[in-house]
C-alpha cells in the first residue's frame, strides 16, 4: 500500500501571505506571478515566514524498453552516461543547480548500466522497462516499489532539513511513456499528447504516435488505477519520481515539478491524492504537445515557457531565483507604513 496522508493547506495563511506582500511598499500585487508564488509557498509551507534557501533536487535515471522501436533521435547509453554527468555537475541540471546553492542526488531506479560510482544512489528494480508495445512495462509490483522508492528518497531529503524540492529525470524515450500515461489517465487519444521529445523529425513523429497508440490499445490500462497505468505504460522514473511528489505532499513540503515528464508523474500522483496540484508548484510550459492538457487537469499554470526540453529538473531549477527574490523581497523590503504615503484607486 501507498502511505497518503497529505497535510493541509492552510488557506488562512495565504490570506495572511498576501496582507504581508499588500503591506510592502509597493503598487497592490506589484509583484504579479512572484506574489502567486509567495501566497502558494505560505500555504504549503504553513507559515508566512517562507524558507527557501535550503534546496534539494532529487534526479530519477531509468530505461526504456520502447526505446527499441526508434521513438527517441538520442541513443540509449545517453541515460547511462548523463547519470554520471550529472553528478560530476556537467550536465544542465548539473551546473544549474550548482549556480543556484542546490543539492543533487541522482538516483538510478532502473539504467540498463552497472554503475561503479558512490555518488550515484542504487536503487535499481531492472535494467530497465519491457517493450510496452509487446508486454507490460513492469510489473505491479515493480510499479508499486518504484513510488516507494520515490518516496523514501524525498522523506530522506526532508529529513535532511530541505525546506524545498525539485524532481527531475534522465531516460531515453520516456516521453513516449509519460504520452501514454496522460493519455490513459485522462482519456484524451494519443495523437494530442505525443510530442518530439529529443526534436524527432515529422516522420518519426507520426512512427512515435502510432507506437503509442498500439502499446495503450494492447495494454488497456485501467485510467482510474495509477498501479495499473504505471505497469502497463510507465517507467521506473516516472513511477519513483510520483513516490516524490506524494511524499512532499505528506510532509506539507513545496516541491517543484519541471516539466512534461514530472505532469505525466504528477498526473499518476493525481490518482492517490486528488488535490494534488495544490501541494505542487508548476516551473515551465514544456513545448511537448501534452504539457497544457495536463497542466489543466492539474488545475496548475505553468510560471514561464523558455520552449526548454531538456529535461533533468532544468526547468524547476530556473524558477528558484525566483523563489530567491521572494524571500529577499519578504524580508528587506521597506512596508507602506514606514513610507508615510498613501496610494488611491
Amino acid at each position: 500500500m501507498i502511505p497518503i496522508s497529505p497535510a493541509t493547506i492552510s488557506h488562512q495563511t495565504e490570506l495572511d501571505m498576501q496582507t504581508k506582500l499588500d503591506k510592502l511598499a509597493k503598487p497592490i500585487a506589484g509583484l504579479g506571478n512572484l506574489e502567486s508564488l509567495a501566497v502558494k509557498l505560505a500555504g504549503i509551507q504553513q507559515t508566512t515566514d517562507i524558507n527557501v534557501s535550503k534546496r534539494c533536487c532529487l534526479l530519477f535515471s531509468a530505461d526504456h524498453g520502447v526505446v527499441e522501436e526508434e521513438v527517441s533521435a538520442t541513443p540509449k547509453q545517453v541515460t547511462a552516461l548523463q547519470s554520471i554527468n550529472s553528478v560530476d555537475r556537467t550536465t544542465t541540471i548539473g551546473v544549474l543547480t550548482k549556480l543556484f546553492n542546490c543539492d543533487l542526488k541522482v538516483t538510478d531506479v532502473g539504467v540498463d548500466y552497472d554503475f561503479d560510482d558512490p555518488r550515484i544512489i542504487d536503487r535499481k528494480i531492472a535494467y530497465g522497462t519491457k517493450n510496452m508495445v509487446h508486454e507490460s512495462a513492469m510489473t505491479r509490483q515493480q510499479a508499486e516499489l518504484s513510488i516507494k522508492i520515490g518516496m523514501e528518497i524525498a522523506e530522506q531529503a526532508i529529513e535532511k532539513g530541505n525546506d524545498v524540492l525539485l524532481i527531475g529525470e534522465l531516460g531515453i524515450a520516456n516521453t513516449s511513456s509519460a504520452s501514454a500515461i496522460i493519455a490513459a489517465a485522462l482519456n484524451v487519444p494519443a495523437e494530442k499528447v505525443v510530442g518530439r521529445g529529443s526534436n524527432i523529425s515529422d516522420q518519426r513523429l507520426i512512427h512515435k504516435t502510432e507506437i503509442v497508440q498500439k502499446a495503450l490499445a494492447d495494454r488497456k490500462p485501467a485510467k482510474d488505477d495509477a498501479l495499473d497505468i504505471l505497469s502497463q505504460v510507465g517507467g521506473f522514473e516516472i513511477g519513483a519520481m510520483a513516490g516524490a511528489i506524494i511524499a512532499a505532499a505528506n510532509a506539507g513540503v513545496p516541491i517543484i515539478l519541471d516539466g512534461f515528464l514530472t505532469y505525466s508523474s504528477c498526473i499518476l500522483a493525481q490518482k492517490f491524492i486528488p488535490d494534488i496540484g495544490k501541494h505542487v508548484i508548476a516551473s515551465h510550459a514544456s513545448h511537448e504537445l501534452g504539457t497544457q492538457i495536463a497542466l489543466k487537469a492539474l488545475n496548475l499554470e505553468a510560471n514561464y515557457n523558455l520552449d526548454l526540453a531538456v529535461g533533468e529538473g532544468s526547468g524547476a531549477a530556473l524558477l528558484l531565483p525566483w523563489l530567491d527574490a521572494i524571500d529577499n523581497l519578504l524580508k528587506n523590503m521597506t512596508t507602506l507604513k514606514n513610507l508615510n504615503v498613501h496610494f488611491t484607486k
